[in-house]
């Protein structure tokens, strides 16, 4: 793209910019500015996911984002070209699978899917079924609007009438591990909370494990998010959730007590109720508290080394704790209603795909299977 390009917008939500080459149709002119305002309603992470699921779309195309070209690309798309797309994917790199496999067999692996498009089963390091359906939607979305704003008038490519998007539940490669029950208290109990740093520790995994926060959730709080009901029970105020809404969550007693006790040092050395109830540390061996709040990546290092020092699984991740608190809800009889306004999952649907989880295998019928 020309660095050098007249009368880019410096306020497009994204990194994208639009580049003036040379006059074109309004219509063009205005693809990325309209699509810029469509990503601009998202939250921060859909605008990242998005902004690079366009940046490939537009790799495909042999185009650079943001330019006249690009956007005349766009608008001319078939659901030919979409459909080339979606097997292109299949032959892109993604995760490896938790296989122990050498990089090499890694390698052999994508050229042979290269080759053969064969179905994905999860054992090659390629993209998953669940990341292709995630982009495809992704596009139809963005298309979705240009077809509503009347910019694109011949349909929508990546209709799944047009172009069928593979099954997210076939080919799984890395589905949640949940943490064994009688290894959450060793997990939550591994920090040193003698320490400022060990005692947020502590907190970070009692609220991960005794809310069901999700990352984003927990870095947000701050001091005056964390409140007292009428009958003394202590909750946490999560504001703008995934769900776009606020929600009000309880804690049990055990993991109430220990934000209590962070509050009061954090409160010991001068912070506010607007502070950061999670704050990073800096310097030699992380003693130096800031006033900025835990990164999400830095929440994720935490999580993942106390659980390795307990003796957890290696392929652990912070949704491991919500995962397992749900699952722990369910197992003990608790109404699926009643697990979704713990979960605030957006419907109960979603929180009986936690059940099936659960009690598939233990209540299927091969485990009687007998030939004697």
């Amino acid at each position: 793209m020309d660095k050098n390009a007249p009368n880019k917008p410096s306020n497009l939500p994204i990194e994208l910019t639009i580049e003036h080459e040379q006059p074109h149709s309004a219509s063009r002119d205005d693809v990325w500015s309209r699509i810029a305002a469509f990503l601009s309603l998202k939250s921060k992470n859909t605008r990242y996911t998005y902004t690079g699921i366009l940046k490939e779309w537009c790799e495909f195309l042999g185009t650079e984002p943001g330019s006249s070209a690009s956007a005349t690309r766009i608008l001319n798309t078939s659901d030919g070209d979409a459909l080339r797309f979606r097997k292109w994917l299949q032959s892109r790199p993604g995760e490896n699978p938790r296989l122990e496999m050498k990089r090499s067999e890694h390698a052999r692996e994508i050229a042979k899917r290269e080759v053969h498009q064969s179905s994905n089963d999860g054992t090659s390091a390629l993209h998953s079924n669940a990341t292709i359906r995630k982009k495809l939607a992704a596009l139809r979305r963005i298309y979705k609007f240009l077809i509503g704003t009347g910019i694109k008038s011949d349909g929508n490519p990546f209709d799944v009438d047009k172009i069928p998007p593979p099954s997210a539940s076939s080919g799984q490669k890395r589905p949640t591990e949940m943490i064994d029950f009688s290894a959450v208290k060793k997990v939550i109990d591994t920090p040193d909370e003698s320490t400022p740093k060990g005692l947020r520790d502590k907190t970070v995994l009692s609220v991960l494990f005794g809310g069901g926060l999700r990352r984003s959730e927990a870095v947000g709080l701050r001091i005056g998010d964390v409140r007292r009901t009428t009958n003394g029970t202590l909750y946490l105020r999560l504001r703008a959730t995934k769900a776009k809404r606020d929600f009000d969550q309880a804690l049990p007693k055990w993991a109430a007590a220990q934000v209590e006790k962070l509050i009061g040092q954090r409160l010991s050395e001068g912070a506010k109720s607007g502070d950061y109830l999670f704050v990073s540390y800096r310097g030699q061996g992380g003693k130096a508290a800031t006033t900025r709040p835990l990164s999400t990546s830095g929440l994720y290092s935490l999580f993942t080394q106390y659980c390795r020092l307990a003796g957890a699984s290696k392929y652990i991740t912070p949704h491991s704790a919500r995962a397992t608190a749900i699952t722990k809800l369910l197992a003990d009889g608790i109404p699926h209603r009643q697990v979704q306004e713990f979960s605030r999952h957006s419907s109960v649907q979603m929180v009986e795909v936690y059940d099936k989880r659960r009690i598939g295998v233990e209540e299927n019928p091969a485990k009687d299977l007998d030939f004697d």
